[in-house]
């Protein structure tokens, strides 16, 4: 169910106390897939013996997409566990290819909730995206190879200007 942000934030479903957010690259190394597949699914089992219960993806190409099937995999043996689509703008996936597209469309398909932060794209619609996830969360699971530039840099600087928990998975 899409919902525009003014919308979602009047029925505030969840707490930020009980949420992590993800950040990460586009691009995993192949080589290194499964190894952040087991981190990536170790840090999400941390956060949820420690309360969490709510996790918000970006639904972007890469790691926010590893992420939500991360969770879409766990929620078969913890089913109080909640995925949050946290979309830029409507039509994000337009140009993604068709491989991307469909994971998207069908991880958007399982998704508890799925957000939508503006109609149309605007210059700074990602890093807006971003600080939403970081503003509603308690926790930044993420794959960060220490690049200081981009959105997964901006992401960790945000939150880590809240004090909040970083678990790097890279």
């Amino acid at each position: 169910m899409y919902q525009l942000i003014d919308d979602y934030m009047e029925q505030r479903k969840f707490s930020r106390a009980a949420t992590a957010a993800f950040t990460g690259h586009r691009f995993v190394d192949a080589s290194q897939r499964e190894h952040v597949k087991k981190r990536l699914s170790n840090a999400v089992l941390d956060a949820y013996g420690h309360g969490i219960r709510n996790f918000i993806s970006g639904f972007a190409i890469g790691f926010d997409m590893m992420a939500a099937e991360a969770i879409v995999s766990l929620k078969r043996s913890y089913p109080d566990i909640t995925l949050i689509a946290a979309i830029p703008f409507k039509g994000q996936a337009s140009r993604f290819g068709f491989y991307d597209r469909k994971r998207y469309d069908r991880l958007l398909e399982v998704a508890d909730d799925v957000i939508v932060l503006s109609e149309s794209y605007y210059p700074r619609c990602f890093l807006d995206r971003d600080e939403f996830m970081v503003n509603n969360s308690s926790k930044l699971i993420g794959y960060y190879d220490g690049r200081e530039k981009g959105g997964t840099f901006y992401t960790i600087r945000k939150a880590m200007a809240q004090n909040i928990p970083i678990v790097n998975v890279f």
